[in-house]
């Protein structure tokens, strides 16, 4: 989990979001995703977690790959795929 939740924050980084917008606005993202449930502790959270749902724009299609392809090496040991190659775009099973 530490490694995927320092994956995930280097493609944060990378896009320039926060972790929190980058999973929420993931969460929005996909398809059969119908609530994304937030929790925060202060109204600074709050507001952070907001902008993601204020926003528009789609993430990019390679970005959102890319997070589901450190899903999927990263998921339970019973359907974890460490063969998810970039060149697999859009390939591979997300759902358990």
């Amino acid at each position: 989990a530490t490694e995927a939740t320092r994956r995930y924050a280097g493609l944060a980084k990378e896009a320039g979001l926060p972790l929190a917008e980058l999973a929420l606005r993931w969460a929005r993202q996909r398809p059969g995703v119908t609530s994304a449930l937030v929790g925060t502790s202060s109204l600074e959270q709050l507001d952070q977690d907001l902008v993601a749902f204020r926003r528009e724009k789609r993430l990019p299609e390679d970005l959102m790959w890319e997070i589901d392809r450190v899903h999927m090496r990263n998921r339970l040991p019973i359907f974890s795929s460490a063969s998810v190659a970039r060149e697999q775009f859009g390939e591979g099973e997300i759902g358990e």
